[in-house]
């Protein structure tokens, strides 16, 4: 075992680590931002209609998504202990996983059309929003597989490859895009349609990519990928009794902030619009933040599978402040030039002037730069609880604060308050800080050191 991999708490491990799943989370943020920006050329319509709808698709997933992902978890801490046909024991449950979702999956569009329907939003965006998440549903398993088959990879710290996979399947999805919604060399011009399409076929090249490269060559026989991918029940079962609430935790959070969406969709066109305008800018943040956090769970299972959990709090203490180089200099962008992220996605069919548009989104980029540093500490503490195996922890505090506290007091400052977005967005920053100190002080207690994930004590 050479010494890199027995230091995984040093800066250099955790930035080798870290920095390609981050350019990964990046390429599907560039993805995304591209995906809105190219709605907003075509139709602001469309553009209100794809956050809902799409954030309402990756909530009904994100059980599936979460339990398949922990796999990853398990391939750290084989990798740390040095168990090669662990990590391809692991990796096969969770390519197992995938395949017993996607009908599941598939299905699930039927009830989600129905909680459109609940949503009351104008019936122009609602059939549009029927659309774009009918096709994203089918497609369900792609997401899946992707984390099921990423996991493998990021779980031995071998990000690059993921990174790869990711960065192709978001560079076709650029591509077919721009084709499939303007109508461009032969495509018919879909709109909101040919996005859902593209983002459907493009969310399998990554998967395919990442399995194809276990099951071929050193990989394969060094791992023995082939002769290991065999259904195990109690592996499967252990996957599923840990990952299960790291899904049930990203479902529960994913979809309070569906609730909140569709609250702002009920706003007037102004803040309606600055809202989906500043969650798409704040994935700029975000999702490279939660690159971060899944860094943390792998290096903490690695070193926790090596037997060291002092390296573990060093590692996740690191990677925190790493976090913070990264958001900081962000965050003082959306403060300086918010004017700059409103023009971008502006569209002459707007129900509302770019000056008004600018003055709302300035405000509500402020908060997100507020906001940001305690969601890091969210991010990183409740990542590192997770690559522990405390996974319990996590899903109960995230569940009650978001469905005991936030929404409740989101419901009341809109029914009862009459407020608009801003005043919504402010008490959302107060929930992020509560719930980012509560995992600080869970991390530091200790509690999840006595965790036995892999069954062998």
């Amino acid at each position: 075992m050479n010494s890199d991999r027995r230091r995984p708490d040093s800066y250099r491990e955790i930035i080798a680590v870290s920095f390609p799943i981050i350019a990964g989370m990046a390429g599907r943020t560039i993805m995304m931002f591209c995906d809105r920006l190219f709605l907003a050329r075509h139709s602001q319509l469309e553009l209100q209609a794809a956050l809902p709808a799409g954030i309402l698709s990756f909530t009904l997933l994100c059980i599936f998504y979460g339990t398949a992902g922990y796999s990853s978890t398990f391939v750290a801490q084989y990798f740390g202990a040095d168990d090669r046909d662990g990590c391809s024991k692991a990796f096969a449950q969770g390519l197992f996983l995938t395949m017993f979702c996607a009908p599941f999956l598939a299905l699930m569009a039927i009830p989600g059309s129905f909680l459109l329907d609940l949503s009351r939003h104008a019936p122009e965006v609602l059939a549009l929003e029927k659309t774009y998440f009918r096709i994203l549903m089918f497609s369900g398993a792609g997401p899946v597989f992707t984390v099921a088959a990423a996991a493998f990879w990021n779980g031995r710290g071998k990000t690059v490859p993921a990174m790869l996979a990711v960065l192709a399947g978001a560079g076709l999805n650029i591509l077919l895009d721009y084709l499939m919604i303007f109508g461009k060399m032969g495509f018919p011009e879909m709109g909101i349609k040919g996005a859902a399409i593209a983002t459907a076929i493009s969310s399998f090249v990554p998967g395919t990519i990442l399995t194809v490269a276990a099951f071929s060559g050193r990989t394969a026989r060094w791992y023995r990928t082939r002769e290991n991918f065999k259904f195990s029940r109690e592996l499967t079962g252990r996957i599923i009794r840990f990952g299960f609430p790291a899904g049930l935790q990203i479902f529960m959070d994913v979809g309070s902030f569906t609730v909140f969406i569709f609250i702002a969709g009920r706003l007037g066109a102004l803040d309606f619009t600055a809202n989906n305008l500043a969650f798409s800018v704040n994935n700029l943040a975000f999702n490279p933040l939660l690159g971060f956090s899944f860094a943390t769970t792998v290096i903490v299972g690695r070193c926790i599978g090596m037997g060291d959990t002092d390296m573990a709090v060093r590692a996740t203490r690191r990677t925190f402040l790493l976090s913070l180089y990264y958001f900081i200099p962000l965050a003082a962008t959306f403060v300086l030039f918010p004017g700059f992220y409103t023009r971008l996605f502006f569209s002459p069919d707007s129900a509302c002037t770019i000056e008004e548009l600018s003055a709302t989104t300035a405000k509500l980029l402020a908060i997100v730069a507020a906001w940001g540093v305690f969601d890091a500490m969210s991010l990183m503490f409740s990542g590192a609880l997770r690559g522990a195996g405390d996974t319990k922890f996590v899903v109960w505090v995230s569940s009650l604060f978001a469905w005991l506290f936030w929404i409740p007091g989101v419901l009341y400052l809109y029914s009862v308050r009459n407020v608009g977005i801003v005043p919504l967005w402010a008490f959302t920053s107060v929930y992020v800080a509560i719930l980012s100190v509560i995992f600080l002080f869970r991390f530091r207690s200790g509690k999840w050191k006595n965790i036995d994930l892999l069954g062998r004590f």
